[in-house]
């Protein structure tokens, strides 16, 4: 553990800080790791004795705040796995916000992706006529855009995780420095360890485009490494003359742009929202009546959540509940 970190913290909490201190510590916020954020932030929790009770829902409407501003419902999270750091990071809120980063704001957002996640089984090769998340055996996930094919070997994840792109596609990949992840695009290969990033290689198109969202990615042709991106930066290679343009980018406007197409839902029955879900993630969705079939729904996803987690937003926002059963989600009420 960062004991620099640690102490700074529990010493903005005291509001013992002076000006060199606020800066040091909102660097080193910067430069720490999610897994390090997490093991301070619940050593904080452990150690600190509030001087009012603070209540779940209030623990919960903190932690919304900071991922997603104040503009959008409370939505209380519902699993286990995630309460015990969810209180954490909402003991040190104020902290984090004070001297808090964007970066911070993303960190967290991965660890609810990652703590929530489904099993789905994907064919060797795989062409999508709709959006549509996928999960790979090492635990990676992919969105892939309508039109797009994904071909994975019988053998991924056993001595390489290679696979190859015709089309578009996010890519959210699960750290492993023992394996890189290797995405063949024509003769350009781009190879990770564990970030987040867009790829866009249509057959028609002469460039390969790559917008890294978070963590760093290399792009290579021949084994002539080309270029190493980072956050919100992109490369457009033309495969022809090996030339590469960079720019920088907002990242995440580029994969939201079209992830989030399909999933905006203003004043749509739960009938045709479950449909939509059922076809993009590849799940049997099941409503248990008509009456809860019928509620409307006004909301919105980014396309890259996964399926639990979308459903779980949905339940607390209609007051139902759900659970799965035979590969099948089951959509019921409260009672």
């Amino acid at each position: 553990m960062n004991e620099k970190l640690l102490n700074l913290l529990q010493k903005k909490m005291s509001a013992e800080l002076n000006s060199d201190e606020e800066k040091e510590l909102a660097g080193l916020i910067l430069d720490s790791g999610k897994d390090e954020l997490i093991e301070i932030t619940t050593a904080m929790y452990e150690q600190y004795i509030p001087n009012s009770e603070i209540s779940q829902i209030e623990k919960e409407r903190i932690l919304h705040s900071i991922l997603y501003g104040s503009s959008k419902p409370v939505i209380p999270f519902k699993r286990a796995k995630s309460k015990r750091w969810i209180a954490a990071v909402a003991a040190c809120a104020v902290i984090l916000l004070s001297v808090g980063t964007l970066y911070l704001k993303n960190q967290l957002d991965i660890l609810q992706e990652r703590i929530i996640v489904t099993a789905e089984v994907i064919p060797t090769t795989q062409k999508t006529t709709h959006n549509r998340y996928i999960k790979l055996a090492d635990g990676s996930t992919v969105v892939l855009k309508a039109g797009s094919t994904l071909d994975v070997s019988d053998q991924f994840n056993a001595a390489n995780r290679e696979i190859s792109l015709s089309g578009e596609a996010y890519f959210d990949i699960a750290h492993n420095p023992e394996k890189p992840f290797i995405i063949h695009t024509g003769n350009v290969k781009t190879t990770v360890l564990g970030t987040a990033f867009d790829i866009k290689a249509w057959p028609n198109q002469k460039e390969v485009i790559v917008s890294v969202t978070r963590g760093k990615v290399r792009v290579e042709k021949n084994n002539k490494i080309l270029a190493q991106l980072t956050k919100n930066e992109q490369i457009e290679l033309d495969e022809k003359t090996l030339e590469p343009k960079l720019h920088k980018v907002d990242a995440e406007a580029i994969v939201n742009d079209w992830t989030k197409t399909d999933l905006t839902f203003e004043d749509v029955s739960l009938h045709e929202v479950v449909k939509v879900l059922s076809e993009r993630y590849g799940q049997s969705i099941t409503i248990s009546n008509e009456e809860i079939a019928s509620i409307h729904v006004v909301t919105s996803f980014s396309g890259t959540e996964s399926l639990e987690n979308i459903i779980d937003i949905l339940c607390t926002l209609n007051k139902t509940q759900y659970y799965e059963k035979d590969q099948t989600i089951y959509i019921s009420d409260n009672n």
